[in-house]
């Protein structure tokens, strides 16, 4: 019979075998529709699951290609060979299953070389996936693979390996194959495409029974986990116990970290585990791994790590967020000496997350609870002229000195006006974690907090800052540093006030604090941290005076000077701060500034000709002396002090 593979029709498969009478019956085939094979991949998904239902429709698609391979023999002389091959490509499309649309052919009939590329154009099985299922994250036409390569593996005489690479089942505008004899896929093929006609199609409802049994132990046992998870916090145990009893049922190590990656808790032998680690150097893992950890530092999801070779540790970790009010607050993770995953294990992992988010929240509530409570107190304390006796008994009771010295700070967040809450809301509790951390409950020296109206106030006991080995500058300074580790674009202030001697003079040590942290604010963030004991006399005046005020009298004096200075890059503010500092004596102030006695005095009739500033003049130098000492407490004059070595305010 000299039939062509692309002229093949259904008229031709009923001259086949005429004197049996009936194609279907003497070939032991049938007709049935599309959707009724849409509706049984559909149950055998849902009963089997995604993978047991693949391996189901691949081995039953290599079985019917198989057979319609040898049906067709007989219809293709020796000479033909190849157009026997090509007969699977236009059975497709006879059937009704897809049109094949190949774009690239390489069949050698004598080496036995089968390489093909094209398209399943309306696969059957991509669409009815897609009418039941939402899209996948692999290509999904089973039954197509299968039957491709059962029928070029019988018809070639050599086993062929088809794959779907692209596919509408996951969102690709088409389904497109590739077909190759196995010695050409060499290592690039999955090994279950290898082997699947190997196995009874009858074995996959002895693995689906038994996977239902191992399900129903596994509930049993999740179930029980959850039992005694729930148990620990009510109980009031820690994460200790947690990590504890989740090892034990998984036979795993754990590890339960933090939000910055620092280990909390372990469990069981896990290796020299650590999280930390793994973020730090996630650029050297492969990129697959790189992938994953984004994927859940982004969308707190779940991941399992490969073997992370590249740094040293050949185990497979898996990472479940424990998240709590939509932030991610720490970690667990399972070390598992083995890359499969049992199932419900990462289930078990999410539960136990969910048991130490409800455990940490419970703990913050607490915690929160209580510092606010300290907070509401610090601002009795620091807003009442007159400490009332409750809040001194309150004061003892939680441990507080009434009598001890110490500092007020003033953390002022200048973010407020410009930023979404959240980041205040984070920067606050940066700043406050950060104060918390350097309490010290064993030296019975801690930090009393509170925050309102965009500020953190803390009483910082000098004994606290001695035991640190700073001066309370140098803490400031500190606690700046770690704020912007943490949020590199925060711009807090500090106000800090002068030593006082016991909680009685908390109030005006914070109107100290208060006005320091004034003058910051209108010194437009050229410092950062301002102490109250720098300012100097003029602080009498901030008593009386806006500080706004005290700026625009110094301007009203020197302000056209300071342009001047600024725009000829002259140094007449200089000369003047140096003569008034060096009590008029013209050879002293020459000397400072390398002047000549003759050069002084052209400043001095130079400031008088063109700024009516006339230092003979006893009221005028007053004036002048005020106004200097307003721009070194605003910080104007921080640059002619610091080339002399002197440090104003704090600097």
């Amino acid at each position: 019979m000299a039939i062509k593979a692309n002229t093949l029709t259904f008229s031709d498969l009923f001259k086949m075998n005429p004197e049996n009478g009936n194609f279907l019956r003497s070939n032991r085939m049938f007709i049935s529709s599309a959707d009724a094979w849409g509706a049984l991949n559909k149950d055998l998904v849902l009963a089997l699951g995604i993978e047991r239902a693949k391996r189901f429709l691949l081995r039953f698609g290599y079985q019917c290609g198989r057979h319609e391979a040898l049906m067709l023999k007989d219809m293709f002389n020796q000479e033909s060979h190849k157009e026997w091959i090509m007969g699977g490509i236009t059975m497709h499309g006879i059937t009704g299953r897809a049109t094949s649309v190949p774009i690239k052919v390489h069949i050698d009939i004598e080496n036995q070389e089968l390489d093909v590329e094209g398209y399943w154009k309306d696969s059957y099985e991509a669409q009815h996936y897609l009418q039941h299922f939402p899209i996948h994250s692999e290509p999904v036409c089973y039954f197509l693979e299968g039957y491709a390569s059962g029928y070029c593996s019988t018809s070639l005489g050599a086993k062929v390996v088809y794959q779907e690479v692209e596919c509408i089942g996951k969102g690709d505008p088409h389904c497109r194959f590739i077909g190759k004899t196995l010695d050409l896929w060499g290592g690039d093929i999955s090994p279950e495409l290898v082997d699947y006609e190997r196995e009874d199609i009858r074995d996959e409802l002895d693995l689906a029974h038994k996977r239902i049994e191992r399900q129903s132990e596994m509930l049993k046992r999740g179930n029980l986990l959850s039992h005694q998870l729930t148990e620990i916090v009510l109980q009031g145990k820690g994460l200790d116990s947690i990590a504890q009893t989740l090892g034990r049922s998984l036979n795993c190590g754990i590890v339960i970290s933090n939000k910055d990656f620092d280990t909390l808790s372990e469990y069981g032998d896990i290796h020299d585990y650590s999280l930390k680690n793994i973020i730090e150097n996630k650029e050297n893992l492969n990129v697959s791994d790189q992938d994953k950890i984004n994927n859940m530092l982004k969308q707190q999801i779940t991941i399992q790590l490969n073997f992370l070779k590249e740094i040293n540790f050949s185990h497979y970790p898996l990472i479940t967020p424990i998240i709590v009010q939509n932030r991610e607050y720490g970690y667990i993770s399972i070390i598992k000496n083995s890359k499969e995953t049992e199932e419900l294990e990462s289930s078990f992992a999410e539960r136990a997350a969910n048991i130490c988010a409800l455990h940490i929240l419970n703990e913050k509530t607490a915690i929160d609870t209580e510092q606010r409570m300290r907070g509401e107190l610090l601002d009795e304390v620091l807003t009442k002229p007159n400490l009332e006796s409750n809040i001194t008994k309150k004061l003892s009771l939680l441990g507080y000195k009434i009598n001890k010295p110490h500092y007020v700070f003033i953390f002022s967040l200048q973010n407020l006006s410009f930023q979404k809450d959240e980041f205040v809301m984070d920067e606050k509790e940066v700043i406050i974690t950060i104060l918390r951390k350097y309490s010290s409950p064993i030296k019975g020296e801690n930090i009393l907090i509170s925050h309102s109206f965009g500020q953190i106030q803390a009483l910082i006991s000098v004994d606290l800052l001695k035991a640190y080995n700073m001066s309370e500058e140098k803490f400031a300074a500190t606690i700046l540093k770690e704020v912007k580790k943490k949020l590199p674009s925060a711009l807090p202030l500090i106000g800090i006030s002068n030593i006082c001697p016991s909680m009685y003079k908390s109030h005006e040590a914070y109107k100290q604090a208060n006005k320091a942290l004034e003058i910051a604010q209108i010194n437009q963030l050229k410092q950062q941290v301002f102490l109250f004991s720098a300012i100097g006399h003029i602080s009498i005046l901030l008593d009386a005076r806006n500080p706004q005020e005290l700026e625009n009298y110094a301007d009203s004096i020197l302000g056209s000077i300071f342009d001047y200075d600024r725009q000829k890059s002259s140094e007449l503010l200089k000369t003047l701060y140096f003569y008034l500092n060096n009590e008029c004596n013209l050879h002293k102030t020459a000397r400072i500034l390398n002047l000549s006695i003759g050069g002084m005095r052209y400043r001095l009739v130079n400031i008088k000709e063109r700024f009516n500033i006339d230092m003979m003049d006893s009221v005028t130098r007053r004036e002048v002396q005020m106004a200097l000492d307003i721009y070194i407490a605003f910080g104007k004059l921080s640059d002619i002090l610091l080339e002399q070595g002197e440090d104003p305010i704090g600097l």
